[in-house]
């Protein structure tokens, strides 16, 4: 599994939406759900992102995942791969000297 960090932002259509977007969350939720993919963390944030780190099985999941997001129309996405803070910590202790 990998984890990859969806950077999301409301668009016109989503804030629009806002009072009522548990049905379009369930939609993406499921759809990730099914590919594999552990919705690790969920979060509303109050700066320019609101952001989602999923464990996803492979690259392709991650991109269906990022697609079916964009293609509900309530967030455009930015996804970025990512590690766990220990791996990160792990791979940079073995950096010649």
């Amino acid at each position: 599994m990998a984890l990859y960090v969806h950077l999301s932002k409301m668009t016109r259509d989503g804030a629009a939406k806002i009072r009522n977007l548990a049905p379009e969350y369930g939609k993406w939720r499921s759809f990730v759900e099914s590919l594999g993919a552990k919705i690790v963390c969920a979060a509303a944030s109050f700066g320019e992102y609101d952001f989602v780190v999923v464990d996803y099985p492979n690259e392709v999941a991650a991109l269906k995942g990022s697609g079916c997001a964009t293609a509900l129309g309530v967030v455009q996405v930015q996804t970025l791969p990512a590690c766990s803070i220990e791996d990160f910590i792990k791979v940079m202790s073995e950096l010649p000297k």
